[in-house]
Order: C-alpha cells, then sequence, then structure tokens
C-alpha cells in the first residue's frame, strides 16, 4: 500500500520563490524545475524511505535534486508523508524551519 504525500504550508511558497527567481531568467526552466520538484515529492508515495536522514533537523529525511532539496517527514502509523520544504542547498541551513 502507498502513502500519501501531503504538503505542509511553507512548501508550496518555496516552490513558488524558487519558481520566481529562475523565472527571472528562464521562465521555462523555472516551470520545469518546479514540475520536477513536485514529481519528486509525489513520489514518495512509493519508498518513502529512500531519502537520507537529514542530521540537523531530528526525524527529517530529505531528497536531493541538486541543487534543491525536498526535507520531509514519515508517519508511519497514518501512511502520510509531510513535504516540510523545498529548499535550495545553498541556503543557509541555519534559518530553515520545518513547520
Amino acid at each position: 500500500m502507498d502513502y500519501r504525500v501531503t504538503l505542509s504550508r511553507p512548501a508550496p511558497r518555496d516552490l513558488g520563490k524558487i519558481a520566481r527567481y529562475i523565472a527571472q531568467d528562464n521562465p521555462d526552466a523555472a516551470l520545469r524545475v518546479g514540475n520536477d520538484l513536485m514529481a519528486l515529492s509525489e513520489s514518495l508515495t512509493v519508498l518513502p524511505r529512500r531519502g537520507g536522514v537529514f542530521r540537523a533537523r531530528l526525524g527529517v529525511r530529505r531528497l536531493v535534486q541538486a541543487p534543491y532539496l525536498v526535507t520531509y517527514r514519515i508517519d508511519e502509523t497514518q501512511r502520510v508523508v509531510y513535504v516540510l520544504r523545498f529548499w535550495r542547498a545553498r541556503r543557509d541551513s541555519q534559518n530553515w524551519r520545518p513547520e
């Protein structure tokens, strides 16, 4: 049985910020990156533990699609993957909050 993927409140905002930043130079690339990050998130319905442990945050895992990270938590009892943030890997991880 597959897991359900749910986005946290900040995740769509993160994705929008990423897309707007890229769109300043290349609107087609912005759409492609946004779609790729969403597809990566949705792929967590199968094998959600394939992402590495995010050592900076307890219970958080990450998938990498360079230079971006998709951070998430897994609720095994509900079989839900909560996508916490879409994160540019070069950003300062001290400012990261997993709302």
